[in-house]
């Protein structure tokens, strides 16, 4: 089951990257994850109000560091929808999947933000470089980055 949710989550965030990215292109990166934002919440509200999920909406007694989630996710969607167009959304979902991963490691090794600690094995460290090596040879593909660079618009080159 995870298999399949991380498998659909994973299609469904590029969809979601290079949709933004479309969207963007007409109304700008930050407005752009706003309208990204504001159909989020009303699907979400209309799933809530439908009766799916559970638990109650009161934000009491929660650590403040876990409301800072919605203002990471605009950063998150607002970069994204500027570095998709800039520079594609191979590229860039390699280097977000890599620091994503990074990222992942090391709260799981010291177990911050409530996390159960899980340390990082020799496997997984050999794992994580094997991922680095990989996205440096993509990051390094010369000749796709001229090919970003030769179809951009002349007003973006300068």
């Amino acid at each position: 089951m995870f298999v399949f949710l991380a498998f659909t989550n994973g299609l469904f965030a590029v969809l979601a990257r290079v949709v933004n990215a479309a969207l963007s292109d007409h109304v700008g990166s930050l407005r752009g994850s706003f309208v990204n934002h504001a159909t989020g919440l009303v699907a979400v509200a209309t799933l809530l109000l439908g009766g799916a999920g559970s638990g109650a909406l009161l934000i009491t007694n929660v650590n403040p560091v876990y409301l800072s989630g919605g203002v990471l996710g605009v950063l998150v969607v607002a970069a994204s929808n500027y570095a998709v167009r800039h520079a594609g959304s191979t590229l860039f979902a390699v280097l977000i999947l890599t620091f994503q991963l990074l990222g992942s490691a090391i709260i799981d090794h010291f177990g911050w933000l409530g996390q159960t600690p899980i340390t990082l094995s020799w496997t997984r460290l050999l794992g994580l470089c094997l991922l680095i090596g990989g996205a440096i040879l993509v990051v390094t593909d010369q000749e796709a980055i001229e090919e970003v660079i030769a179809d951009a618009p002349a007003a973006e080159k300068s």
